[in-house]
């Protein structure tokens, strides 16, 4: 729901004692989350140490777009707070507990836009129509791509460049990464993309391309460079809905820090039984690191296809395709469930997942580590534009290790939602 605001915007173009006054208006979005949480065992799978937590947090968010014509907006996001309750630190901020022997790191904490305050502006650009049959824009703006699997909601530096031609949407875009200085270079990682997003009946595809350009080079080194492609593709087969992506990424500028490469993608479909009750499935794979060094790369943290994995949700653990050891495993995961609606305010979810994890997100264990997961939700609508939801995941972890413990992970998450 947008809320459209008329004002007077003053340019002031001082020459003498002239100044002139342009209308424009300004739409009004944004979101605000309140979100509680207990995990237990999702540190070391043992119920007698203290790796227990929760704890609530809070976000608000405001998107203002000026329109300043049909043909230029500038548009920018606040983010008002993002914090946990009782005190002022972001949400992001790891959390610790005193073991028997160290300080063991819970870095198991929400997905936040801030990562040293809670009050920024994260989002700041200006777009500008018709610019040789296209659409120009210029500075921070929303990076988000696909169906989440690589990269959503980032916020990132850029000068972009789209234009249409019927049902084909293409364009390119300059995007700064790092702005530094070399003894031989200017230290600058630069990324070039290009892409085409296009539209045949029920079908929808994109095809991203980039190449990264890293100018580290040293008087004795050189510049170092890397590529990524990622293609997309929904669709409609019968009464399903199927949607997939597939990245790969290489090259020593690869945002892997040890230069490897790491290839990945999925596949899901989704369709109505009945009035009521729909079905869904999915299948992903992942290998951050062909490479075998350590540490690999995950997925996006908004690819979220259970409770425990996708850290965007505050149920999630770790992200999916993430790992702390040095080897050369992929990760799959199987995932199959059913939701139901029950009336226009209330609905109810649940699933069933196996992961192969290859050590993922931290976990103890070894190549042959899976986890079996069950998850159980529900969504109720407090008012109009206002979600309550809450969410019950339970994980059972075989971690391949004789005489490991292997405690089940039990987290309950609780969120409500304002959007408008």
């Amino acid at each position: 729901m947008k809320k459209a605001l008329s004002f007077a915007v003053a340019l002031g173009l001082v020459a003498g004692m002239a100044t002139t006054a342009v209308a424009a208006d300004l739409v009004l979005k944004g979101d605000a989350r309140l979100r509680g949480v207990y995990k237990n065992n999702t540190v070391d799978l043992d119920d007698s140490t203290a790796d227990k937590i929760q704890n609530l947090d809070q976000r608000y968010r405001i998107n203002a777009d000026i329109i300043v014509n049909d043909a230029v907006k500038i548009n920018t996001r606040l983010v008002l707070a993002d914090q946990k309750f009782g005190n002022n630190q972001p949400a992001a901020t790891t959390l610790t507990t005193t073991g028997a022997s160290e300080a063991v790191a819970l870095d198991h904490t929400h997905d936040v836009d801030s990562s040293s305050d809670t009050h920024t502006v994260d989002r700041f650009n200006m777009v500008i129509k018709d610019v040789a049959g296209g659409t120009l824009s210029l500075g921070r703006m929303n990076a988000g791509w696909g169906n989440k699997f690589l990269g959503w909601g980032s916020s990132v530096d850029r000068i972009k460049y789209i234009a249409k031609a019927g049902d084909i949407t293409y364009g390119g875009y300059l995007q700064k990464n790092a702005e530094g200085l070399q003894a031989d270079g200017d230290g600058d990682n630069d990324t070039f993309g290009a892409l085409v997003i296009g539209k045949a009946g029920d079908s929808k595809y994109g095809v991203l391309a980039n190449y990264i350009y890293a100018d580290t080079k040293t008087n004795d080194g050189a510049s170092e460079t890397g590529y990524m492609v990622d293609v997309f593709f929904n669709t409609k087969a019968g009464p399903a809905n199927i949607m997939s992506e597939l990245v790969f990424k290489g090259g020593d500028a690869a945002d892997n820090p040890t230069g490897d490469d790491y290839y990945g993608g999925f596949v899901g479909a989704s369709m109505g039984i009945n009035d009521q009750i729909s079905a869904k499935a999915l299948f992903a794979f992942y290998d951050g690191n062909m490479g075998d060094s350590s540490p690999k790369r995950d997925c996006d943290n908004d690819f979220a296809p259970t409770l425990l994995i996708g850290t965007c949700s505050e149920t999630a653990v770790f992200d999916f395709g993430g790992s702390t050891d040095s080897t050369d495993d992929m990760t799959y995961m199987l995932t199959v469930g059913a939701d139901m609606k029950v009336s226009d305010t209330l609905s109810f979810g649940a699933g069933l997942a196996y992961v192969l994890l290859s050590e993922e997100g931290g976990l103890a264990g070894d190549e042959d580590a899976t986890m079996t997961e069950i998850d159980l939700s529900m969504k109720y609508a407090l008012a109009q534009n206002t979600t309550y939801s809450l969410g019950i995941a339970l994980g059972q972890v075989d971690t391949g290790i004789a005489g490991a413990s292997e405690d089940d992970m039990f987290v309950v998450g609780n969120r409500v939602d304002v959007k408008f």
